[in-house]
Protein backbone atom coordinates (compact mmCIF):
# COMPACT_ATOMS: atom_id res chain seq x y z
CA UNK A 1 0.00 0.00 0.00
CA UNK A 2 1.36 3.40 -0.98
CA UNK A 3 1.44 6.40 1.33
CA UNK A 4 -1.67 7.99 -0.19
CA UNK A 5 -3.67 4.79 0.21
CA UNK A 6 -2.51 4.43 3.81
CA UNK A 7 -3.55 7.98 4.67
CA UNK A 8 -6.94 7.60 3.00
CA UNK A 9 -7.92 4.24 4.50
CA UNK A 10 -5.65 3.29 7.40
CA UNK A 11 -4.57 6.50 9.12
CA UNK A 12 -7.80 6.97 11.07
CA UNK A 13 -7.75 3.26 11.87
CA UNK A 14 -4.31 3.72 13.40
CA UNK A 15 -5.57 6.74 15.36
CA UNK A 16 -8.40 4.70 16.89
CA UNK A 17 -6.09 1.78 17.69
CA UNK A 18 -3.69 4.23 19.30
CA UNK A 19 -6.55 5.67 21.36
CA UNK A 20 -7.51 2.23 22.67
CA UNK A 21 -3.87 1.45 23.49
CA UNK A 22 -3.53 4.79 25.27
CA UNK A 23 -6.49 3.82 27.47
CA UNK A 24 -4.61 0.70 28.51
CA UNK A 25 -1.53 2.76 29.39
CA UNK A 26 -3.69 5.05 31.53
CA UNK A 27 -4.98 2.37 33.93
CA UNK A 28 -3.38 -1.05 33.46
CA UNK A 29 -0.86 -2.27 36.05
CA UNK A 30 2.80 -1.97 34.97
CA UNK A 31 1.87 0.07 31.89
CA UNK A 32 0.53 2.95 33.99
CA UNK A 33 3.32 2.76 36.58
CA UNK A 34 5.05 5.92 37.76
CA UNK A 35 8.41 4.29 36.99
CA UNK A 36 7.73 4.57 33.23
CA UNK A 37 8.25 8.16 32.01
CA UNK A 38 5.37 9.81 30.18
CA UNK A 39 7.44 10.18 27.02
CA UNK A 40 8.19 6.45 27.06
CA UNK A 41 4.50 5.65 27.52
CA UNK A 42 3.63 7.76 24.47
CA UNK A 43 6.30 6.11 22.34
CA UNK A 44 5.26 2.64 23.50
CA UNK A 45 1.61 3.40 22.73
CA UNK A 46 2.50 4.50 19.21
CA UNK A 47 4.78 1.49 18.68
CA UNK A 48 2.37 -1.14 20.02
CA UNK A 49 -0.54 0.28 18.04
CA UNK A 50 1.57 0.25 14.88
CA UNK A 51 2.49 -3.42 15.46
CA UNK A 52 -1.12 -4.62 15.38
CA UNK A 53 -2.24 -2.37 12.54
CA UNK A 54 -1.45 -4.90 9.71
CA UNK A 55 -3.82 -7.43 11.36
CA UNK A 56 -6.80 -5.06 11.27
CA UNK A 57 -8.96 -5.25 8.17
CA UNK A 58 -11.31 -2.45 9.18
CA UNK A 59 -10.70 0.61 7.00
CA UNK A 60 -11.91 4.04 8.10
CA UNK A 61 -11.86 6.69 5.35
CA UNK A 62 -10.87 10.30 5.90
CA UNK A 63 -14.39 11.32 4.94
CA UNK A 64 -15.70 10.12 8.32
CA UNK A 65 -17.59 12.97 10.03
CA UNK A 66 -15.65 14.60 12.85
CA UNK A 67 -18.46 13.89 15.35
CA UNK A 68 -18.39 10.17 14.61
CA UNK A 69 -14.61 10.21 14.84
CA UNK A 70 -14.63 11.87 18.26
CA UNK A 71 -17.27 9.47 19.58
CA UNK A 72 -15.27 6.53 18.26
CA UNK A 73 -12.12 7.85 19.94
CA UNK A 74 -13.94 8.20 23.27
CA UNK A 75 -15.36 4.69 22.90
CA UNK A 76 -11.97 3.14 22.13
CA UNK A 77 -10.26 5.01 24.95
CA UNK A 78 -12.88 3.78 27.44
CA UNK A 79 -12.52 0.21 26.17
CA UNK A 80 -8.75 0.30 26.73
CA UNK A 81 -9.29 2.04 30.06
CA UNK A 82 -11.80 -0.57 31.24
CA UNK A 83 -9.53 -3.47 30.24
CA UNK A 84 -6.73 -1.87 32.25
CA UNK A 85 -9.12 -1.29 35.16
CA UNK A 86 -10.21 -4.93 35.23
CA UNK A 87 -6.54 -5.97 35.41
CA UNK A 88 -5.73 -3.29 37.99
CA UNK A 89 -8.45 -4.09 40.54
CA UNK A 90 -6.81 -7.29 41.89
CA UNK A 91 -3.62 -5.29 42.44
CA UNK A 92 -5.62 -2.58 44.20
CA UNK A 93 -7.10 -5.29 46.44
CA UNK A 94 -3.58 -6.11 47.61
CA UNK A 95 -2.97 -2.45 48.43
CA UNK A 96 -6.24 -2.21 50.38
CA UNK A 97 -5.46 -5.37 52.38
CA UNK A 98 -1.98 -4.07 53.16
CA UNK A 99 -3.34 -0.67 54.18
CA UNK A 100 -5.78 -2.26 56.63
CA UNK A 101 -3.02 -4.44 58.04
CA UNK A 102 -0.68 -1.47 58.35
CA UNK A 103 -3.36 0.42 60.26
CA UNK A 104 -3.68 -2.51 62.66
CA UNK A 105 0.09 -2.44 63.19
CA UNK A 106 0.01 1.27 64.04
CA UNK A 107 1.69 2.62 60.91
CA UNK A 108 -1.25 4.99 60.39
CA UNK A 109 0.22 7.10 63.22
CA UNK A 110 3.10 8.11 60.93
CA UNK A 111 0.95 10.94 59.55
CA UNK A 112 0.35 12.14 63.14
CA UNK A 113 4.03 12.29 64.02
CA UNK A 114 4.90 13.95 60.70
CA UNK A 115 1.90 16.05 59.50
CA UNK A 116 3.82 17.28 56.46
CA UNK A 117 4.33 13.76 55.15
CA UNK A 118 1.99 12.57 52.43
CA UNK A 119 -0.20 9.77 53.75
CA UNK A 120 0.94 6.61 51.95
CA UNK A 121 0.01 3.09 53.12
CA UNK A 122 3.45 1.57 53.65
CA UNK A 123 2.40 -2.08 53.86
CA UNK A 124 -0.13 -1.54 51.08
CA UNK A 125 2.54 -0.17 48.75
CA UNK A 126 4.84 -3.09 49.62
CA UNK A 127 2.13 -5.64 48.88
CA UNK A 128 1.32 -3.84 45.61
CA UNK A 129 4.98 -3.96 44.55
CA UNK A 130 5.16 -7.67 45.38
CA UNK A 131 2.00 -8.29 43.35
CA UNK A 132 3.34 -6.22 40.44
CA UNK A 133 6.62 -8.16 40.49
CA UNK A 134 4.75 -11.47 40.32
CA UNK A 135 2.49 -10.11 37.57
CA UNK A 136 5.47 -9.18 35.40
CA UNK A 137 7.32 -12.41 36.25
CA UNK A 138 4.37 -14.48 35.02
CA UNK A 139 3.99 -12.25 31.93
CA UNK A 140 0.65 -10.93 33.14
CA UNK A 141 1.34 -7.57 31.46
CA UNK A 142 1.47 -9.39 28.13
CA UNK A 143 -1.93 -10.91 28.88
CA UNK A 144 -3.32 -7.41 29.31
CA UNK A 145 -1.88 -6.30 25.98
CA UNK A 146 -3.20 -9.49 24.35
CA UNK A 147 -6.67 -8.65 25.68
CA UNK A 148 -6.46 -5.25 23.97
CA UNK A 149 -5.36 -6.93 20.72
CA UNK A 150 -8.25 -9.41 20.95
CA UNK A 151 -10.67 -6.56 21.57
CA UNK A 152 -9.53 -4.97 18.30
CA UNK A 153 -10.64 -8.12 16.50
CA UNK A 154 -13.96 -8.54 18.33
CA UNK A 155 -15.08 -4.94 18.96
CA UNK A 156 -15.31 -2.60 15.94
CA UNK A 157 -13.22 0.55 16.10
CA UNK A 158 -15.96 2.74 14.69
CA UNK A 159 -19.08 3.20 16.76
CA UNK A 160 -20.70 4.96 19.68
CA UNK A 161 -21.13 4.28 23.39
CA UNK A 162 -24.73 3.05 23.19
CA UNK A 163 -23.90 -0.55 24.18
CA UNK A 164 -20.94 0.22 26.44
CA UNK A 165 -22.08 -0.32 30.04
CA UNK A 166 -19.04 0.92 31.97
CA UNK A 167 -20.87 1.35 35.31
CA UNK A 168 -21.94 -2.30 35.59
CA UNK A 169 -18.43 -3.42 34.69
CA UNK A 170 -17.00 -1.24 37.45
CA UNK A 171 -19.52 -2.50 40.03
CA UNK A 172 -18.96 -6.18 39.24
CA UNK A 173 -15.17 -5.93 39.30
CA UNK A 174 -15.16 -3.77 42.45
CA UNK A 175 -17.11 -6.49 44.25
CA UNK A 176 -14.41 -9.02 43.34
CA UNK A 177 -11.71 -6.55 44.42
CA UNK A 178 -13.14 -6.22 47.93
CA UNK A 179 -13.58 -10.00 48.14
CA UNK A 180 -9.90 -10.52 47.37
CA UNK A 181 -8.89 -7.81 49.82
CA UNK A 182 -10.92 -9.37 52.65
CA UNK A 183 -9.60 -12.88 51.93
CA UNK A 184 -6.02 -11.62 52.12
CA UNK A 185 -6.48 -9.20 55.01
CA UNK A 186 -8.85 -11.08 57.35
CA UNK A 187 -6.27 -13.51 58.84
CA UNK A 188 -3.93 -10.63 59.61
CA UNK A 189 -6.70 -8.42 60.97
CA UNK A 190 -7.98 -11.27 63.14
CA UNK A 191 -4.57 -12.00 64.61
CA UNK A 192 -3.88 -8.34 65.35
CA UNK A 193 -7.33 -8.14 67.01
CA UNK A 194 -6.28 -11.00 69.30
CA UNK A 195 -3.11 -9.05 70.17
CA UNK A 196 -5.15 -5.93 70.98
CA UNK A 197 -7.56 -7.92 73.17
CA UNK A 198 -4.62 -9.52 74.96
CA UNK A 199 -3.11 -6.13 75.68
CA UNK A 200 -6.46 -4.93 77.01
CA UNK A 201 -6.66 -7.89 79.38
CA UNK A 202 -3.09 -7.27 80.57
CA UNK A 203 -3.90 -3.61 81.25
CA UNK A 204 -6.78 -4.70 83.49
CA UNK A 205 -4.73 -7.32 85.31
CA UNK A 206 -1.64 -5.11 85.75
CA UNK A 207 -2.77 -1.46 85.93
CA UNK A 208 0.78 -0.28 86.68
CA UNK A 209 1.98 -1.42 83.25
CA UNK A 210 2.04 1.22 80.50
CA UNK A 211 0.31 -0.85 77.85
CA UNK A 212 0.40 1.97 75.28
CA UNK A 213 4.21 2.12 75.30
CA UNK A 214 4.49 -1.66 75.19
CA UNK A 215 1.65 -2.25 72.73
CA UNK A 216 2.93 -0.11 69.88
CA UNK A 217 6.32 -1.82 69.39
CA UNK A 218 4.74 -5.19 70.14
CA UNK A 219 2.16 -4.77 67.37
CA UNK A 220 4.85 -3.70 64.93
CA UNK A 221 7.04 -6.68 65.86
CA UNK A 222 4.19 -9.18 65.62
CA UNK A 223 2.98 -7.59 62.37
CA UNK A 224 6.40 -7.81 60.72
CA UNK A 225 6.77 -11.46 61.78
CA UNK A 226 3.32 -12.23 60.36
CA UNK A 227 4.06 -10.30 57.17
CA UNK A 228 7.32 -12.13 56.52
CA UNK A 229 5.76 -15.49 57.38
CA UNK A 230 2.82 -14.99 55.04
CA UNK A 231 4.80 -13.79 52.01
CA UNK A 232 4.93 -17.33 50.48
CA UNK A 233 1.15 -17.63 50.94
CA UNK A 234 0.57 -14.27 49.30
CA UNK A 235 2.87 -15.20 46.42
CA UNK A 236 0.77 -18.32 45.81
CA UNK A 237 -2.49 -16.33 46.01
CA UNK A 238 -1.24 -13.63 43.64
CA UNK A 239 0.03 -16.29 41.22
CA UNK A 240 -3.45 -17.82 41.13
CA UNK A 241 -4.97 -14.39 40.48
CA UNK A 242 -2.56 -13.79 37.58
CA UNK A 243 -3.26 -17.25 36.16
CA UNK A 244 -6.98 -16.41 36.15
CA UNK A 245 -6.37 -13.00 34.60
CA UNK A 246 -6.43 -14.31 31.04
CA UNK A 247 -9.87 -15.89 31.49
CA UNK A 248 -11.19 -12.80 33.29
CA UNK A 249 -10.02 -10.45 30.53
CA UNK A 250 -11.25 -12.75 27.77
CA UNK A 251 -14.68 -12.97 29.40
CA UNK A 252 -14.74 -9.20 29.83
CA UNK A 253 -13.84 -8.57 26.18
CA UNK A 254 -16.52 -11.05 25.16
CA UNK A 255 -19.11 -9.17 27.19
CA UNK A 256 -18.13 -5.88 25.59
CA UNK A 257 -18.33 -7.37 22.10
CA UNK A 258 -21.97 -8.46 22.55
Amino acid sequence: MDLQGFVETKFLTWVLVLTRTAGMFTMAPFFSGWFIPLSSKILLSVFLSWLVLPNIDEAIPLSLPITNLLLSMVKNYLIGLSIGLVALLPMVALSIAGEIFGTQMGFALSSVYDPQREEVPIIGELLYVIGLFILVSLKGHMLIYQAVVDSLRLIPLKGTLEKFDFVNVLINQSEEMFTIAMKIGMPLIGFMLVVSISLGIISRLIPQMNVFMIGMPLKVLVGIILFVGLIPVWVDVISQIVSRLSNILWHFVGVLSQ
